[in-house]
């Protein structure tokens, strides 16, 4: 420890080490504001066609609003965002903007953006200090989890400012109770519950901790009677809504997912700071230590002395939060069937970085600068790689079936989750449709019993019947879009394809899934 060093060297340590800081001072706002600056150009960044969940809920959100409630149950989510973007691409319809991906997404965008100068406010009023809202706003800049997520258009960025929100108003009634902040609170439990189910995960865990606050603390009991009383009045408007989550648990679950363990938790920092390459492995390897010193640590102001201290105070409470979310998580899933995955953990993410900003600030000056700069410059490259790199392999599939089929041919999608990603880009007329197993919109994936429906298919008859389709037609063509890793068709769709090629010969490969893209897929051609 630096505290065990002679006097003299503590002294003059420091002493160097802030002649050094002093002379780079110029030059610290300018790297902020281009650092955040890129982090802003990341998120607008989006291109590529839609992938799965992104153009299932697109067509969710296109829906009469009326229809809404009936067609989320077949999906398993809560309906405020769907209403949000059904609102958003009316709006944007009406302006002529047009009809495209980062029209879609440009919702989630916005919602990234506003969460940065909340993550700054945030960070400020938590630490207590200009610096601290300084380093926070610059780690969600540059995290790659938050640019990837501004570029989909899914709720997962709105979670992250509701959350961000929530904060704020938590704080402030600790610091200065009263009704306003408490029914702020109650509005924003509200929207997270309406927003995404993970949400109760963490609404569970604040309000133990409140719980506890207002039994055990004088100093917190009255702010953390009223953040209780808030909480509840959001929950109780979620009531109403209950009775499909029930429907949606036993029904839909995630028949796509493998069964979660202490590994699902495990590998998530990884995920939030770029995946599994050098960025996001390198990152990953400091969000503990990092988070641990921010709670277990203090450095001693003006100096390099850094001593450890009992776990107290706002670090405490955002460790407690974030680590308990993701337990809570972990054993309700456990015993629901429940996935956990980076996407999901919106609920935590806020709180995670605002950890490492903590952490950063807790180690001495030089340190503290170079790791923060290896998190700038590592999540720069690693959120250049989410904005540039494609949601799906889609938009080749279908531009390869919208030049080369024609009417009559049939297009094979095994698994049907391919469909929803396909069929937004696809233009040809004219052509049949068979998803495994079959939905009555290709363009929408109905989760209900969906590991019924799957052992319900039979590789033999369906392939008996695609070779009738093509005897009794004239000329026509069969395009087999298949996909890899889908634990859900790992046996279905091999099978098929080695029954299609003993009922239509060999097949010609037209898209051999290499490439970049997240959700890969081949397109192959059975023609007699």
């Amino acid at each position: 420890m630096v505290s065990s060093l002679p006097a003299s060297a503590r002294t003059a340590a420091p002493a160097a080490a802030r002649g050094r800081l002093e002379r780079l001072e110029p030059f610290a706002l300018p790297a902020l504001a281009l650092a955040v600056a890129l982090g802003v150009g990341l998120r607008l960044w989006s291109t590529g066609p839609l992938w799965l969940d992104e153009a299932q809920t697109v067509e969710f959100a296109r829906v009469p609003l009326a229809d809404l409630h009936q067609a989320l149950k077949t999906d398993g989510a809560p309906p405020l965002y769907y209403v949000l973007l059904h609102g958003w691409l009316d709006l944007l319809a009406t302006l002529g903007v047009g009809d495209s991906p980062w029209a879609a997404r440009s919702l989630s965008m916005g919602f990234s953006l506003a969460a940065l100068p909340l993550a700054y406010l945030a960070g400020r009023r938590l630490g207590g200090s200009r610096r601290h809202g300084e380093i926070a706003l610059l780690l969600f800049a540059v995290n790659p989890w938050s640019v990837r997520y501004a570029g989909e258009a899914r709720m997962y960025s709105l979670v992250v400012l509701l959350v961000l929100c929530a904060l704020l108003a938590l704080e402030r009634l600790r610091r200065r109770p009263g009704p306003w902040p408490a029914v702020a609170l109650g509005a924003i439990t509200a929207a997270l519950l309406y927003t995404h189910y993970w949400a109760m995960f963490l609404l569970v865990t604040v309000g133990a901790l409140l719980l506890y606050r207002a039994v055990r603390s004088r100093e917190d009991r009255r702010g953390a009677r009223l953040a209780l009383t808030g909480m509840a009045a959001g929950g109780v408007t979620f009531l109403p809504w209950f009775p499909t989550v029930l429907y949606q648990s036993e029904r839909t679950g995630a028949p796509w997912a493998s069964r979660p363990d202490l590994g699902s938790i495990a590998i998530l920092p990884a995920e939030w700071w770029g995946g599994f390459g050098p960025v996001g492995s390198t990152l990953a390897l400091l969000v503990v230590p990092l988070s641990l010193l921010a709670v277990f640590a203090r450095r001693r102001p003006g100096t390099s002395v850094i001593t450890f201290v009992r776990p107290l105070g706002v670090t405490a409470r955002l460790a407690a939060v974030a680590g308990g979310t993701l337990l809570v998580a972990l054993g309700i899933c456990l015993a629901t069937g429940g996935a956990v995955v980076g996407r999901y953990t919106a609920v935590v993410v806020p709180l995670v970085l605002l950890l490492l900003a903590f952490g950063i600030l807790t180690l001495p000056p030089a340190a503290g600068v170079g790791v923060l700069a290896t998190f700038v410059s590592l999540g720069l490259l690693g959120s250049l790689t989410m904005a540039t790199t494609p949601h799906t392999q889609a938009g080749r599939i279908a531009a390869a079936l919208n030049e080369n089929s024609k009417p009559g041919d049939l297009v094979v999608y095994c698994p049907d989750q391919l469909a929803p990603a396909v069929e937004s880009e696809l233009t040809a007329a004219g052509l049949e449709k068979l998803t495994l197993p079959a939905q009555a919109n290709p363009a929408v994936v109905d989760w209900t019993d969906y590991e019924e429906q799957i052992a319900g298919l039979s590789p033999r008859v369906l392939a008996d019947g695609i070779a009738d389709y093509v005897e009794a037609g004239s000329n026509v063509t069969v395009w087999y879009v298949a996909g890899v890793g889908y634990r859900t068709h790992s046996r279905v769709c091999i099978s098929l394809r080695d029954r299609l090629v003993a009922e239509l010969g060999i097949p010609t490969l037209v898209h051999d899934r290499t490439g970049r893209g997240y959700e890969k897929a081949s397109l192959e051609r059975f023609r007699r």
